[in-house]
């Protein structure tokens, strides 16, 4: 309930902030995608591929380990019933370190992945920023807007899209 309020206040404001933009001067707006941006242009593709790269490095190494824990866990359902309590509470301290082991690997693994993505994808925000802020101006937009859904925006004529002038504009600047 404390959400809808607040998008109704917030709506509120944005419509009372339109209205008075509106009548000082022309209201140009537009939208983008940032996830169709970096899906599309050159340096976004060059690292998805750094990342997917890293991923195929690192997915074999787990595929493997993985299969030993499954087949180690098949092997206590299976022989549990036929081996003492002492046998069978040590094979299960063992799955147990093995999957501790196996967990704390792939943590590593994802905070590696993380910092990896954050090391290839920021000098592109960073640019990205500068080319959106320069687009913005050299078109003579009032405001642009970032399509996600996540941000609100439902709904946007697809002829208000800028993604295809700050794809291009951002490739040449980072083919430089």
């Amino acid at each position: 309930m404390k959400k809808i309020f607040l998008s109704v206040i917030a709506c509120f404001a944005l419509f009372t902030f339109f209205v008075s933009i509106t009548s000082a001067q022309e209201l140009k707006v537009a939208t983008l995608s940032i996830q169709d941006i970096i899906d599309n242009s050159n340096a976004g593709k060059a690292a998805r591929k750094v990342m997917e790269a890293k991923k195929s490095e690192l997915q074999p190494k787990f595929e493997t380990e993985q299969k030993n824990l499954q087949a180690q866990a098949s092997e206590i359902e299976k022989k549990s019933s036929v081996w003492s309590a002492e046998v069978r509470a040590e094979k299960e301290r063992e799955y147990q370190k093995k999957m501790r082991e196996y967990q704390l690997k792939v943590e590593d693994a994802s905070y590696e992945m993380k910092q990896l993505e954050k090391k290839v994808l920021d000098p592109i925000f960073k640019e990205l920023q500068s080319v959106i802020t320069d687009v913005g101006e050299r078109e003579g937009l009032s405001i642009i807007f970032e399509k996600a859904r996540s941000n609100g925006l439902l709904y946007s004529d697809k002829a208000l899209d800028m993604s295809d002038v700050v794809i291009k504009e951002l490739d040449k600047r980072l083919a430089k």
